[in-house]
C-alpha cells in the first residue's frame, strides 16, 4: 500500500511541475508577443517617420532588426527561459510546501527517504522512516499539488498580450502596404512606403562648371494626387543644415515642378533632393567642376646671345627679362585639360617655334587677341610654350577641362621688358679747347660704362670741319665699367698741317648689343687750334701767368680769411694760433 502512495505522490509532484512550466510558458509568450509588437510599432515610427521621409535608410532596417533580435532575446531569457528548471521532485516539494506550511517538511522528507537511509545513517531506523512517510501521505492526501501556480495572475499579461495583437492585426489590415513594406525594409530590402504623392521623376545627378546656375525639375505621377507646389531641399557635401527652396509648377504643365539653383549658391559639390506631397525624390549630387588651379611653375629664360650669359630661371608667371629675352614656360595644373590656350594681344609679336596659332574674331566689346595653342604632355597637366619677348607682354590662359569640356580663362599675367640702354662714354682728359703745334702728342683718359658690357672704342676726328676719321683705340672685351689711356700723336693722323689749321675730335664707344647703329654714345668733341710754335709759346706763357695770378688771387684771400679769424680770437679773449712753416710755406 505504501509503494502505491509512493507512486501517487510522485506522480502528483510530475503534474505540478508540469502545471508549473506551463504557467511559465504562458506568462513567458505573453510578455515576449507584448516587446515584440512594441518594437515593430518602435521600428515603424522610427524607419517611417523619421529615416524613410528624411531619406536617411541606408541599411536603418538591418541595424533595426538586430537591435530587435537584441531586445527579444534578453526578454526571452529574462522572462522566460531562465525559469525553465528541469524536473526535481525535492524542489517541486518545496514550492508546494511554500503554499502549505502544515506540511512542516514532510513532503521533503518523504522524497529525500523515499529510498530508505543511506549509506551513512546507520543510527536512523527504518520503521522511524516508514511513519514519517505514512504521516506524509496522510497530511498531503487533501491537498492540490498543482496549486503552487495561480493562472489568474496570468489575466492581465494575457489581456494586455491579446490586446496589442488585435490592434496590431487592427491596424496592420488597414495598412497591409506599410507592414508589408516594414518588414521588407527590416530583412535589408530597398523598398519605399507608399506615399499618396508619387515622384515619377526628377533631376539626377549634374556636373556643372563652377559660376554656373542648376536648373532642378521633378515631375508629379498623374495617377495620385498632385501637389500645390513642391520644395527642393539642398546642401553642400560637407555640411550638414538642409536649405530649402520652393518649387512652382512649369508653365503650360500639371505635374511638373522646376526651380533654379543660383550660382552663388553653387561653389562646392552640392547635394539636393525634392519633395512633393509626402513623396521625395532620391538624393543626388551637383558636382561643381572648377578652374584648373595652376600647382607648378618653371620657366627658363634664354638670354640674347651678345649678353653671354647662362640661362636663368623663374617661378613667376609676372616677371621683368631683358629685352630680347626668349622666355620657355612649363606650367602644371591640377585638372587634366584637353587643349591649353595662350592669350596675347593680336598686335603683339608672332607665332614661333613649337605654338599652333588661330585667330580670334573679337567682337564689339571684346580686346582684340590671339591664340597660341601650347604643348600638353599625355596627362592633360603640363603645357609648354616658348616665345621670344622683345616688347611687353600681358598674357593669360584659357582651358578646356578634358572631362565634361567645360572652358575656363586665367586671370591676366604679365611680361616687363628692360631695354638694353646706351653705353655711357665721358673723355676725362683733355677736358679744353686750346692750341696745338703740328707736332703736338694728345693724352687721353676715357671712361666707359654699359649695363650689359661695352664692346670697343673709337677715336673720332676731323680736319676744318670735313669728314670724320675713325680709328679703334680701344677693345673693353664685354667690361660694364673701364678707364683706358691714348695717346694721340697728331702728326700721324693729319699729315701738313698749317697754322689755323682746326682740328675736332671725341671718344665714341658701342655696347654688344647686335643693332650697332643706334647703340653708340660719344664724348663732346674737343677742339684744338694748329699754330706756329712762336704763337704757342705765347699762349703757353699767357695761360701759365694766368695760372699763376689765379694762384695770387686765392693766396690772397686765404691771407685774409686768416686775419679775419685772429681778429675774432682775440676779440673773444682767445690766445690766437700762430701759423706753422708748414701753413707760410703753402
Amino acid at each position: 500500500m505504501a509503494e502505491g502512495h509512493d507512486i501517487s505522490i510522485e506522480n502528483r509532484l510530475q503534474q505540478a511541475y508540469q502545471q508549473e512550466r506551463r504557467w511559465y510558458n504562458i506568462r513567458g509568450a505573453s510578455r515576449l508577443v507584448v516587446w515584440l509588437i512594441a518594437l515593430l510599432a518602435v521600428d515603424f515610427i522610427i524607419d517611417w517617420g523619421l529615416f524613410a521621409k528624411t531619406g536617411l535608410s541606408g541599411n536603418i532596417g538591418v541595424f533595426l532588426l538586430l537591435v530587435n533580435i537584441g531586445i527579444l532575446g534578453w526578454v526571452l531569457w529574462h522572462e522566460w527561459l531562465r525559469y525553465l528548471r528541469p524536473y526535481d521532485p525535492v524542489t517541486t516539494s518545496l514550492d508546494v510546501e511554500k503554499q502549505h506550511p502544515g506540511l512542516r517538511s514532510l513532503l521533503v522528507s518523504y522524497m529525500q527517504l523515499k529510498d530508505g537511509p543511506g549509506s551513512d545513517q546507520d543510527n536512523v531506523s527504518q520503521s522511524l522512516i516508514d511513519a514519517m512517510r505514512d504521516q506524509a501521505i496522510e497530511r498531503s492526501r487533501p491537498i492540490d499539488f498543482k496549486e503552487i501556480v495561480d493562472f489568474g495572475q496570468l489575466r492581465r499579461i494575457l489581456v494586455m498580450a491579446g490586446g496589442v495583437l488585435l490592434v496590431f492585426g487592427f491596424l496592420g489590415a488597414l495598412n497591409p502596404a506599410h507592414t508589408a513594406t516594414l518588414l521588407k525594409r527590416l530583412t535589408g530590402s530597398d523598398v519605399e512606403y507608399p506615399t499618396q504623392t508619387v515622384v515619377a521623376g526628377s533631376t539626377g545627378n549634374l556636373t556643372i562648371r563652377i559660376g554656373s546656375d542648376a536648373t532642378i525639375s521633378a515631375t508629379a505621377s498623374t495617377d495620385h494626387v498632385i501637389p500645390e507646389k513642391g520644395t527642393l531641399y539642398f546642401r553642400e557635401a560637407s555640411e550638414d543644415k538642409w536649405k530649402d527652396l520652393p518649387m512652382k509648377r512649369v508653365e503650360g504643365s500639371a505635374n511638373e515642378f522646376s526651380r533654379q539653383i543660383t550660382a552663388k549658391n553653387l561653389t562646392r559639390d552640392t547635394l539636393f533632393y525634392v519633395r512633393l506631397g509626402d513623396d521625395r525624390s532620391d538624393q543626388h549630387t551637383i558636382s561643381i567642376i572648377t578652374a584648373p588651379r595652376i600647382t607648378d611653375i618653371n620657366l627658363v629664360l634664354k638670354y640674347p646671345d651678345y649678353m653671354d650669359k647662362e640661362n636663368g630661371k623663374s617661378d613667376q608667371l609676372n616677371l621683368e627679362v631683358q629685352e630680347g629675352t626668349t622666355v620657355k614656360w612649363t606650367v602644371s595644373c591640377d585638372t587634366p585639360v584637353s587643349t591649353w590656350e595662350v592669350l596675347v594681344p593680336t598686335a603683339w609679336g608672332a607665332a614661333e617655334a613649337g605654338t599652333g596659332e588661330k585667330p580670334e574674331a573679337p567682337g564689339d566689346n571684346t580686346p582684340k587677341f590671339r591664340t597660341l595653342l601650347a604643348d600638353l604632355d599625355e596627362s592633360g597637366t603640363t603645357a609648354t610654350f616658348e616665345l621670344p619677348i622683345e616688347t611687353a607682354l600681358k598674357y593669360s590662359f584659357r582651358w578646356v577641362e578634358k572631362a565634361n569640356g567645360f572652358s575656363y580663362e586665367d586671370v591676366q599675367h604679365g611680361v616687363k621688358v628692360t631695354s638694353d640702354g646706351l653705353p655711357d662714354v665721358d673723355l676725362l682728359q683733355p677736358r679744353e679747347i686750346g692750341y696745338a703745334t703740328a707736332g703736338k702728342i694728345v693724352k687721353m683718359e676715357a671712361k666707359g660704362t654699359d649695363d650689359i658690357g661695352l664692346d670697343k672704342a673709337w677715336l673720332v676726328y676731323s680736319l676744318n670741319g670735313a669728314d670724320e676719321n675713325k680709328v679703334e683705340i680701344f677693345n673693353f672685351n664685354g667690361d660694364t665699367n673701364k678707364t683706358f689711356d691714348y695717346t694721340w700723336k697728331l702728326s700721324d693722323s693729319l699729315k701738313e698741317l698749317k697754322p689755323n689749321d682746326r682740328i675736332s675730335f671725341a671718344i665714341e664707344v658701342a655696347d654688344r648689343h647686335p643693332d650697332r647703329k643706334i647703340h653708340l654714345r660719344r664724348t663732346a668733341p674737343r677742339q684744338l687750334t694748329v699754330v706756329t710754335s712762336e704763337t704757342y709759346l705765347d699762349w703757353y706763357r699767357a695761360e701759365y701767368g694766368a695760372q699763376i695770378e689765379e694762384l695770387k688771387r686765392s693766396r690772397n684771400q686765404e691771407l685774409a680769411a686768416q686775419k679775419a679769424v685772429t681778429q675774432l680770437q682775440t676779440e673773444e679773449g682767445i690766445e690766437p694760433t700762430e701759423p706753422t712753416e708748414e701753413d707760410e710755406n703753402e
